[in-house]
């Protein structure tokens, strides 16, 4: 039985690394191929779920034993580490072809490193001015699309002094800049697997619950693929709270601080933790987290850029829209009540729904027990994406995580529908399914509620403290 297990995982490994190379030799239009590949790489993932379920139970060894030794004493674990970075690392030298957004993050790297400040020039005025200061900048520019070069960069300072290190490293060569900073986000999820499995093991779960994550083909894809930086958000967030279960506040409040100036949602997390760590101390872990994050603002504030940030932030919840659900009811019956696209009104009210639930969620649930804290956390970035008006794939990326320590799957089910969201890239004007969307909402939607509701006494939420500091 050992062996087989053991064959079998080495087979889905050969076929899924065939898989993503096929994948990524596939153009962004070629959407029907692409599904299938998909699919059959989900059916991968659960193949390796299934022998890494299995092999706990039947202390499967895929490794040596001292190899197993760096895992807590689990070859198994080993194995889902060395596979998963095996298939990210055949990706390294990969031109992102399913998202072109990392044009502008190797725009804003050479911006920064040239003595600029990225978030008071728009690409499209450098270009008109001449300036020669970015390497290959017609090709960026014109690369990068109009919807990013006619707008302010929103990524916040750390986000920019990756660009700008991979940008430094990288030179005047695109790819050895992209090489950068896929090694840089491989990184990040090496970090997401081992705090994942410390946290594991303070909560009492199968520590085989990493491979949820780390072998999901969505991570792979989105992340080390698409070079999308949500993954180490995802990371600084999950150090943040490993941290706060361990006792650990201040490096807690680095950590948090950290990710919102890598990507501003951790902020989503903050009032969760109110319960757990008591009125005064919350205060105070509030207070530090602001200090650090306006010190990491502080080069580049000035006027221009309080005005600059904030439209382009504000361009997502009143002008973008993409691959919404709750917002697409609302905009159908706008126009049948108006004649007209009503975005600018409800993506002002949408965030404001979004944060009385979220604060809801934070001070009705009992999120001082570990197990409900991380579900909370699932359930409030679940609501943001619900009620917004855009939902890129990659914006999945903190919620499967944080529900890999939680009894709730409905995220990996998301994290298999949204690649529906892709078809819209096969027409030339980029013009979305509504049948694949309307399929993609339903069944996560129906094994959500299904768990939510129905599974509720079967497999109860954990009211149980960590099993140790």
């Amino acid at each position: 039985m050992e062996r087989r297990l053991t064959n079998a995982f080495g087979i889905l490994t050969i076929i899924s690394a065939v898989l993503y190379g096929w994948f990524f030799s596939l153009a962004r239009k070629d959407f029907s191929n692409l599904l299938v590949i998909y699919i059959l790489l989900f059916i991968a993932f659960l193949g390796y779920n299934y022998i890494s379920k299995k092999g706990t139970q039947e202390n499967l060894k895929l490794f040596p034993n001292f190899l197993g030794k760096w895992f807590y004493g689990s070859s198994l674990i080993g194995g889902i580490f060395f596979i998963g970075l095996i298939l990210r690392l055949l990706l390294i030298d990969n031109t992102p072809h399913l998202s072109q957004d990392f044009f502008r993050f190797i725009w804003d790297g050479h911006q920064l490193l040239n003595g600029y400040n990225p978030y008071l020039y728009l690409p499209d005025d450098i270009i008109k001015s001449g300036a020669s200061h970015i390497p290959n900048a017609t090709f960026i520019h014109t690369s990068m699309g109009e919807l990013s070069s006619g707008h302010y960069t929103n990524y916040p300072p750390l986000n920019q002094l990756f660009f700008a290190i991979a940008a430094w490293l990288g030179d005047e060569s695109i790819l050895a800049t992209i090489i950068w900073m896929r090694l840089f986000l491989i990184l990040a999820d090496i970090g997401i697997f081992i705090y994942s499995i410390k946290l594991l093991k303070l909560l009492g779960k199968p520590m085989w619950f990493i491979a949820l994550y780390f072998l999901n083909p969505f991570v792979i894809i989105e992340l080390t693929g698409n070079l999308h930086w949500e993954g180490m958000m995802a990371f600084l967030l999950l150090a943040s709270i490993y941290y706060l279960f361990s006792l650990k506040k201040w490096q807690s409040v680095l950590s948090m601080s950290y990710g919102i100036l890598l990507k501003l949602l951790p902020v989503i997390s903050l009032p969760l933790l109110f319960r757990r760590l008591k009125f005064k101390k919350a205060i105070l872990y509030y207070l530090a987290v602001a200090i650090v994050v306006m010190i990491g603002f502080a080069p580049f504030v000035s006027q221009d850029l309080l005005n600059k940030y904030a439209s382009s932030v504000g361009l997502w919840f009143g002008n973008f829209e993409f691959n919404a659900s709750i917002y697409y009811i609302i905009r159908a019956i706008g126009y049948q009540v108006t004649g007209y696209n009503i975005i600018q009104t409800v993506g002002r009210i949408l965030p404001v729904i979004t944060l009385v639930i979220i604060l809801g969620i934070s001070f009705i649930r009992k999120n001082e027990f570990p197990e409900i804290l991380l579900s909370s956390i699932v359930f409030s970035f679940f609501t943001y994406l619900l009620l917004s008006t855009t939902v890129h794939p990659w914006y999945l990326v903190i919620p499967l995580l944080f529900s890999i320590f939680t009894r709730y799957r409905f995220m990996l089910v998301w994290s298999f529908t949204i690649f529906l969201s892709y078809s819209a890239y096969s027409s030339e004007n980029f013009t979305e399914n509504n049948w694949f969307i309307a399929i993609e909402y339903i069944l996560v939607l129906f094994i959500f509620i299904f768990e939510l509701f129905l599974t509720k006494t079967i497999l109860p939420e954990s009211k149980g403290e960590i099993t140790n500091h």
